[in-house]
């Protein structure tokens, strides 16, 4: 093959390029080349573009030979390693650091990578396969685990709370622990416990209600001497209104008295003043003798008001003594009427109570009340509980004076509601005894007004309370009754019967007893 020697003169000056270019900041424009030492010049350095091509279409191997036997043209080669199968690719999952040749990648990326994305086949969420076991077996809250109480059921994870309350093998108390009973056992075992012991529970129950029924007869005992020294206080307190009084008009007069003293002192010294710049003007005039004269009047004068002085000194003293008194004692009538009106309370509430299954409700300012409910301001007005015996249900009425739900401003709506008693272990649930709810007539002709219902069991207002998941610390059930009982018209404007007289309503509640066992 014939080379041109021009050619190879233009590869060799061609070739020196990057080397010219490391000195193109130098003073000296001429350079030697460091392999052959010849001159090269700036100016006859040039890109040979046929020498480019040539170099381009030369054929190479592929630099991941020898896993790749593919050849092609250098130009080519970029080209083909965007595809090649040998080159050498990282993993794209986040976390994973290894490096694959592309031909497997997809398989790795597919199954063997431990950070791709798997699917909990349990709560269907997406975990790396890394971390799926660990998840799977301490906190996937849909997988079925044994009981920890080892009742040999499968739970799920995420109702193993729910279950403790159910759990036979959980350790709980006898029910009727709040009465004596001690016993503490598997709940299976408390149940049956529960209904084999039945008989020493009621002794256990009678016990309370005797010494709750003692306890309730010291209270009545004490409620009755309070209720008398509290008349005892009252008359204390009446006794010293009259002693505050006079000390409160002594008072007033002592200030009085102390501020028109306080003036004159003001005046004696302002006096006191003059007669002591008059005594060295006579004294510069008239000589010794006579200044001694004067001297002795104004002594005499000023020994009259320290009396004065002191006399003022003890009657301001005495004047902060009488207000001491005077707030001690307004300490104590607050005190006392504050006592008076909290006994007055527990007295009426004691008195009002029944054990007969019926309550005589008498609300005071009805149009007042009922003024107030229909601006929103306490529409619920709620009795005193009433019981169906000794050791039966508790209960109380409610009533809207301006009306509930589809009664509101036209209806007195009135209820009834369950509250939670110390009996309730012991009644039959749910409660089905007839409730009747009168509005009494207040002529003498008895012509009430009576609305009555029998409870529906699967009513939870009927149910025990307490005993509902989502009621279980609320003291009373959901109030039932009637929310058009009867008209304000019918109320207020009767022909035959006086419902409503010095602004007063009497409502009577009644529950049938018929059937109920006393304890």
């Amino acid at each position: 093959m014939n080379v041109d020697v021009n050619y190879k003169s233009k590869l060799r000056i061609s070739s020196h390029i990057p080397f010219l270019k490391t000195r193109e900041n130098s003073p000296d424009t001429t350079a030697a080349c460091p392999l052959d030492r010849g001159l090269i010049k700036p100016d006859e350095v040039f890109q040979d573009n046929c020498c480019k091509r040539e170099l381009s279409n030369l054929e190479v191997y592929c630099t991941n030979s020898p896993n790749c036997s593919h050849r092609m043209t250098l130009c080519r080669l970029q080209e083909h390693l965007q595809a090649c199968q040998f080159e050498s690719l990282q993993c794209s999952n986040t976390g994973c650091s290894e490096f694959l040749q592309r031909k497997d990648l997809q398989e790795h990326l597919r199954i063997s990578c431990s950070y791709r994305m798997e699917r909990c086949h349990y709560c269907m969420h997406s975990y790396t396969c890394c971390q799926l076991e660990d998840h799977e077996r301490y906190t996937c809250p849909e997988v079925e685990i044994k009981c920890p109480n080892k009742c040999s059921q499968m739970i799920k994870r995420c109702m193993l709370e729910d279950h403790a309350d159910q759990c036979p093998e959980v350790q709980t108390d006898c029910v009727y622990k709040k009465y004596g009973c001690s016993v503490r056992e598997r709940r299976a075992q408390v149940k049956v416990h529960e209904e084999t012991a039945l008989n020493h529970h009621i002794l256990l129950v009678l016990g309370s209600n005797t010494k709750l029924e003692t306890q309730m007869e010291i209270l009545q005992q004490e409620v009755l001497l309070r209720h008398k020294e509290l008349q005892e206080r009252s008359r204390q307190v009446s006794g010293l209104e009259e002693v505050v009084r006079p000390l409160a008009q002594q008072v007033s007069r002592c200030d009085n008295t102390l501020s028109a003293v306080q003036g004159s002192l003001e005046d004696q010294r302002d006096h006191i003043s003059s007669v002591q710049l008059q005594l060295e003007e006579l004294s510069s005039v008239f000589g010794p003798g006579v200044a001694r004269e004067e001297l002795g009047q104004i002594r005499a004068s000023l020994d009259a008001l320290r009396q004065q002085v002191s006399v003022t000194e003890g009657l301001k003293e005495h004047l902060g003594e009488l207000k001491e008194t005077y707030m001690r004692h307004s300490r104590l009538l607050s005190i006392h009427t504050a006592q008076l009106e909290c006994n007055e309370e527990h007295f009426r509430e004691l008195e009002s109570t029944s054990y007969d299954g019926k309550l005589i409700w008498k609300l005071r300012d009805y149009r007042k009340k009922k003024e107030a409910g229909a601006r929103g301001q306490g529409p619920c007005l709620s009795s005193a509980p009433f019981h169906t015996g000794r050791s039966g249900y508790k209960m109380a009425a409610r009533a809207y004076l301006n009306g509930d739900g589809a009664g509101r401003d036209t209806h007195l709506s009135l209820y009834v509601v369950l509250m939670r008693g110390d009996f309730d272990p012991l009644l039959p649930w749910p409660f089905r005894q007839p409730v009747s709810l009168s509005v009494l007539d207040q002529s003498g002709t008895n012509n009430h007004l009576t609305m009555s219902f029998k409870p529906d069991p699967e009513n939870t207002s009927f149910h025990r309370p307490g005993s509902a998941a989502a009621n279980a610390s609320a003291p009373t059930n959901v109030a039932s009754g009637f929310q058009c009982f009867a008209s304000h018209a019918q109320l207020e404007t009767p022909k035959n019967a006086i419902y409503v007289r010095d602004d007063t309503l009497f409502v009577k509640v009644k529950v049938d007893t018929s059937g109920l066992e006393d304890l």
